[in-house]
């Protein structure tokens, strides 16, 4: 018998239970917190509504979820934004906004005021009843908009936003995924962000859940071939070292190895790998340096940082957590 949606409808989520919010004393959580402290101190356009900062908020969330520590930004920026995702009229269900709702979602874990939640569930059922699968245009939107649909259709219980967010996937896989190689086109970074996204997917659902299934395997193939991309100095990247591939790439292992979809032994040494590449990228401040631009092909510098790489690294150092002796 399948597990109810409701069962897992946070549990299972990138975010760990409210019992473990307390300061612990662990590396990986100290370094989490100063890195996400020097992204809302030094970073630029941090007022913005766009994807690179909600992908930065949704790892904010997660990190104060993991450490007990707010820096507080969070929730002002949710507000500023009127809890509105930033829709172009021309474009209405392009996955880019959907990034916002993302954040929102993790925020409503301590704000669960209905109206938090309301635009973005509007939006993803408006695009639901377009009957058109292919919104989708890159894997980038894996990480995008996957999270939101499935996490709205877990906490709703609502089988047709999750049966059209899964033909979005399968006509997405369709144009831009090698079954021959596991990866997705362009680059290195593009698949960091389509195994971000689909391991959100997978921590989301209930273990039995046939969609699951199918994200799980997709993971599989890909890291398969991901592992042997790694760079000797643990980093990924296209051109070079970049910190967001390697922080998205390290975050999916991880949290494969923590939803039992990865094998452990097997993927446990590049995770520990890219983070440790990580904590070479960051500054005497805790900025995170070594971010290529989105899918570019451009080399990265030490002084490159963006925040949805802030984003990504902490959400892997919070599935690092539970695969680290002491944390």
């Amino acid at each position: 018998m399948r597990t109810p949606l409701f069962v897992v409808a946070l549990a299972g989520s990138l975010l760990i239970t409210p019992a473990a919010a307390q300061a612990v004393p662990c590396a990986v959580t100290d370094v989490m917190i100063k890195a996400s402290a020097a992204w809302v101190t030094k970073g630029t356009d941090l007022k913005a509504n766009n994807w690179s900062n909600a992908n930065f908020h949704t790892g904010n969330i997660a990190q104060v979820r993991t450490t007990g520590i707010s820096n507080h930004k969070t929730w002002p920026w949710v507000k500023a934004n009127n809890f509105l995702l930033p829709v172009d009229p021309a474009n209405p269900y392009a996955p880019d906004p959907q990034a916002s709702g993302e954040a929102y979602l993790a925020v409503s874990f301590f704000h669960p005021e209905p109206e938090v939640l309301q635009p973005l569930r509007d939006n993803l059922r408006a695009q639901a009843k377009t009957g058109r699968f292919d919104h989708w245009k890159s894997p980038d939107a894996l990480t995008m908009s996957l999270p939101s649909f499935t996490e709205v259709a877990v906490r709703d219980l609502d089988q047709d936003l999750l049966d059209y967010s899964f033909k979005s996937y399968r006509d997405l896989k369709k144009r831009t995924f090698s079954e021959v190689t596991g990866l997705w086109s362009r680059n290195v970074q593009t698949n960091g962000w389509a195994v971000q996204g689909l391991a959100k997917a997978i921590q989301m659902l209930p273990k039995d859940n046939p969609y699951r299934a199918d994200y799980a395997k997709t993971l599989r193939k890909s890291a398969q071939t991901l592992r042997y991309l790694q760079r000797h100095d643990g980093f990924w990247g296209a051109t070079g070292k970049d910190s967001a591939a390697t922080a998205m790439i390290t975050y999916a292992f991880a949290a494969g190895i923590n939803a039992g979809v990865l094998d452990r032994d097997t993927y446990l040494p590049h995770v520990q790998r890219g983070w440790q590449a990580l904590q070479t990228a960051l500054d005497a401040d805790g900025l995170l340096g070594w971010t290529a631009a989105r899918n570019s092909w451009q080399p990265a510098s030490a002084g490159d940082s963006a925040g949805f790489a802030v984003g990504s690294f902490l959400i892997a150092g919070q599935q690092l957590v539970p695969l680290t002796p002491g944390c």
